[in-house]
């Protein structure tokens, strides 16, 4: 089992590899505001409440600039 979980874990393409589709979806759906896809690749999750205020709260502060 030990060597299992090494061989998994021993880079992080064979351990996000383990994301699929699926998943991402439901990681939309619950809510998160950072998804990261099976390429390692970040984004933000522009469904998720608190990052559209965030986003708001920015696009404010920098139209007064």
């Amino acid at each position: 089992m030990l060597k299992i979980m090494l061989q998994i874990f021993s880079s992080p393409e064979k351990f996000l590899g383990l994301f699929s589709a699926a998943e991402m979806e439901n990681t939309l759906e619950e809510g998160e505001r950072i998804l990261i896809d099976e390429n390692g690749t970040a984004s933000v999750n522009p469904a998720n409440q608190d990052m559209q205020e965030d986003f708001a709260r920015h696009v404010k502060r920098m139209s007064v600039l």
